[in-house]
């Protein structure tokens, strides 16, 4: 079977990682203890994105919250299931991977985008995540350069979790989504994931239905 998916690209925050099981695992007992709130009370939108919108906290406790728990985040924090198996695999296989991640802070804080970058490299190799190579993107604009990587790279696959990002690379690459809170709806709308595995199966399915394709064509 010849490889349809050469070129596959991942997200970081919510498909490498668990972003919203992370939020809420550090940030229940964190906001309940700041605002002295039992669990039912302390979160305000178990869908939001977002510590702000899950919790209803300011910007500036967000950065506190952040300020504590990035370290940790980036460094530690354990990868989605199967990520070091299936990334290995694919790269045995021959296929490119590029992680594609909004990681990238404004100008005015370059030593932060800095620091990031940094732990994020740091991460993919003390978790043996595999890849080609790896691209950073704003997190304020992250549809339009994310959607201009992909053309560039020729990504035939993405993996993302956000929607606004998926909608805006529905026609430059196949687009899969990998669960968090903030997207259960998509079920049924778009193949969803819950780890590596699954997107695996998925791949190979597709390849093996394009590669019937292609040798029916070749027939006819």
């Amino acid at each position: 079977m010849s490889l349809i998916y050469h070129n596959i690209g991942l997200d970081l925050d919510g498909v490498l990682t668990e972003h919203s099981k992370f939020q809420l695992e550090k940030g229940v007992p964190y906001f309940c203890k700041k605002y002295n709130l039992p669990v039912d009370e302390v979160i305000k939108n178990i869908k939001g994105m977002d510590i702000e919108e899950i919790f209803g906290c300011t910007h500036e406790e967000r950065f506190l919250f952040w300020a504590k728990y990035v370290w940790e985040y980036c460094t530690i924090t354990k990868p989605r299931i199967g990520a070091k198996e299936i990334t290995q695999k694919w790269i045995a296989e021959g296929r490119n991977i590029f992680i594609i991640t909004g990681r990238k802070e404004k100008e005015e804080f370059f030593l932060i985008s800095k620091m990031l970058m940094m732990l994020t490299k740091y991460w993919l190799y003390h978790q043996k995540i595999a890849y080609s190579g790896i691209v950073f993107c704003s997190n304020s604009n992250s549809e339009m350069e994310k959607k201009a990587i992909c053309q560039d790279l020729s990504i035939d696959i993405m993996a993302e979790d956000r929607i606004n990002i998926l909608n805006a690379l529905q026609k430059t690459c196949d687009t899969v989504c990998f669960e968090n809170t903030y997207n259960v709806g998509l079920n049924g709308e778009m193949p969803y994931f819950s780890n590596f595995y699954e997107m695996d199966k998925y791949i190979r399915e597709m390849e093996n239905k394009k590669n019937i394709l292609q040798k029916r064509k070749k027939l006819l």
